[in-house]
């Protein structure tokens, strides 16, 4: 996406006359969120989606009408019995600080009382004060710190194993 229409989007987004939509993300958008990480990302994101079908898993976009997606994430109900796992939450870079994290959120959420699931978790790397403020307002509480690692890609397409360290939080929905 060009800057001059990525300036376009969020100006249409900020003035509400672009409509978004919350709605299931499918493989058919994987090529549209390069924006989100590097292939083995999307390879991972292509893995869960794949679990969709069991009812293990939901994931969400924020799209615009008729058009791109905005955002994304999931919702991971086998993690933990009795919980949802928000995770591999993303905002296009050109259109954070629009709210698009928390509709997609607050539907997440949804998604996790519709099954009875009244308890959501999510992570957050320690140092990204912008999102733990964000989860915080949200109503998350911070539960504890672990240690987690993925396959990631450096620039030049080599892969390597990326290791965080994450805040756990959590929430009564």
């Amino acid at each position: 996406m060009a800057s001059i229409e990525i300036q376009r989007l969020r100006s249409g987004i900020l003035s509400g006359a672009v409509k978004l939509l919350v709605v299931p993300l499918g493989l058919g958008d994987l090529e549209g969120i390069a924006w989100s990480g590097g292939r083995a990302h999307l390879e991972n994101v292509a893995c869960q989606l794949g679990r969709v079908g069991s009812g293990e898993v939901e994931y969400l976009a924020v799209r615009v009408s008729g058009g791109c997606v905005v955002a994304k994430g999931g919702i991971d109900f086998a993690k933990e019995p009795g919980a949802g796992t928000i995770w591999q939450l993303a905002t296009h870079p050109g259109q954070e600080s629009l709210g698009l994290a928390t509709r997609l959120i607050s539907e997440l959420e949804v998604s996790a009382c519709r099954r009875g699931v009244h308890r959501v978790r999510l992570a957050v790397e320690v140092g990204n004060n912008r999102a733990l403020r964000l989860y915080e307002h949200l109503g998350y509480e911070p539960i504890g710190e672990s240690n987690a690692s993925w396959e990631a890609e450096a620039p030049d397409g080599s892969r390597f194993l990326y290791t965080a360290q994450l805040t756990e939080m959590a929430k009564i929905v």
